[in-house]
């Protein structure tokens, strides 16, 4: 048996090294648990919730392009018809024809990999398997890719752009149809 050290005094003096660990490690469980209650909680407003969207407006919803039409054209106009990208919204607004534009999909439909714009190339490649996406149309050029990206919605109100990025609307197509772009004045 160990005896206490006489020239120890108060609550040393009666804690043992076991007494010890079993309090140390009580105190960091609960702590533990607490930080993590907090992620759940939120702790009212001085946490943000973890599971909670920080956005009103994200991908699915009806999200602006971040560009008018006019300096949309003039981007074109300016870079060869390279493709605008709307990195919140993930998708790119192309232009097929005069005075059309789509806004289409940046998620290969082969597997579904996220298809960046190769300016080198002047085509959209994607990087996993190689499937070759046309500038204007967004259509299939080569590799393993079953169709053309897909096309969201836009609608335009007063020069400003909004594309609807819910995923329940027909986003699917087999090729090119003139309908499938939205006419701007």
């Amino acid at each position: 048996m160990i005896r206490p050290d006489p020239h120890r005094e108060g609550v040393a003096a009666r804690l043992r090294r076991r007494q010890l660990l079993r309090l140390g490690v009580l105190g960091t469980v609960l702590l533990f648990l607490a930080e993590f209650g907090g992620f759940f909680t939120g702790l009212g407003t001085l946490l943000p919730g973890f599971f909670r969207p920080l956005k009103t407006e994200a991908f699915g919803g009806k999200i602006d392009a971040g560009i008018n039409v006019a300096d949309l054209m003039q981007f074109f106009k300016n870079n060869n018809d390279a493709p605008y990208l709307n990195t919140p919204g993930r998708f790119f607004i192309i232009h097929p024809e005069a005075n059309r534009i789509m806004a289409i999909y940046r998620k290969c439909t082969h597997l579904g990999c996220t298809v960046p714009w190769n300016a080198g190339e002047d085509q959209f490649h994607c990087p996993c398997h190689g499937s070759l996406y046309d500038k204007h149309t967004a259509v299939v050029k080569g590799g393993p890719a079953p169709r053309p990206l897909d096309v969201f919605p836009i609608t335009i109100q007063g020069g400003a752009i909004t594309v609807d990025t819910n995923p329940t609307t027909d986003l699917q197509r087999t090729h090119y149809d003139p309908q499938q772009a939205t006419a701007v004045s």
